[in-house]
Formats: structure tokens, sequence, C-alpha cells
């Protein structure tokens, strides 16, 4: 996805060198969701990596499902346009592939959690706070100065 990223950034008018400048200042509130993240990677804690995604994924699917809609509609009739040529532009490619549903990811995510051997009990408040420290990465993104 990363590839898609970048063609989505330059869309609009984001180039990687911008992206790689100090153009954004890092803050701890918006590296908090990735760093718990690889804090969970690092310990191999594949069960609550998979419940969580299993939460997390179709949420964020229909975000991106309604933002590539969206964006790409063409219709003349509306207010506004965004500048894009329907759902197919490349500009919105990113979107798209998180808009497209993983049709198993529940069986997935169940699978991994049986391999592991661990209960609700065991993955309930990494998959919460998962959750809680992606809030925090959004409010860091509304909030930059």
């Amino acid at each position: 996805a990363a590839p898609l990223l970048l063609k989505y950034a330059n869309r609009v008018d984001l180039t990687e060198a911008t992206l790689r400048s100090s153009f954004h200042k890092t803050t701890a509130i918006g590296q908090a969701y990735p760093s718990y993240w690889a804090r969970l990677a690092l310990s191999q804690n594949r069960a609550a990596g998979a419940a969580a995604c299993a939460v997390n994924f179709p949420a964020w699917g229909e975000m991106c499902r309604r933002l590539w809609k969206a964006l790409g509609d063409t219709d003349t009739d509306s207010n506004s346009t965004f500048g894009y040529d329907g759902t197919d532009d490349e500009g919105l490619a990113f979107v798209k592939f998180f808009a497209t549903p993983i049709d198993t990811l529940e069986e997935m995510a169940a699978s991994v959690i049986d391999e592991e051997g661990v209960a609700y009990e065991d993955i309930v408040d990494h998959v919460r706070l998962l959750q809680e420290y992606e809030v925090l990465f959004w409010d860091a993104i509304f909030n930059v100065e």
C-alpha cells in the first residue's frame, strides 16, 4: 500500500521530499498508535494483532469506501468536485485498496487466535488500547500546527 499512498499524496500536491522534510512535526500522540503496533509485533503477540485487525479493518474499510466514492464522484449535479476522474482515478488507488473488504478476515483472525491458544482476557486490553491509540493518531493529524 505504501506506493499507492505516495501516489495519493502526490495527487494532493504532497511530494515524497515534502513528506520526508520537516513539513510536519512528529508528536508522541501521533506515534503512540504505530509504536504500539510495533510493540505487539516485537513481542510476537500475533493474536492481539489479529483481533485488532478484525475489529479495526471493517470500520477503516467502510470509511475508505465512503471517501473513495465521494472523491471519485463525477456527478455534475453535485455542488463540489474534487478533481478526480472517477473512482478509477490512479490518485484514489490507495483509498480504493483499503475500501475493498477482506472477505475472510474474521476467519483468519480466529485462526491466529486459536493457534496462539489465547483467551479473550489475554487480548481485549491490547485491542482496546490500539483503538484508543488510533483515535489519538487521528487527533494528532487533525491538530497539526
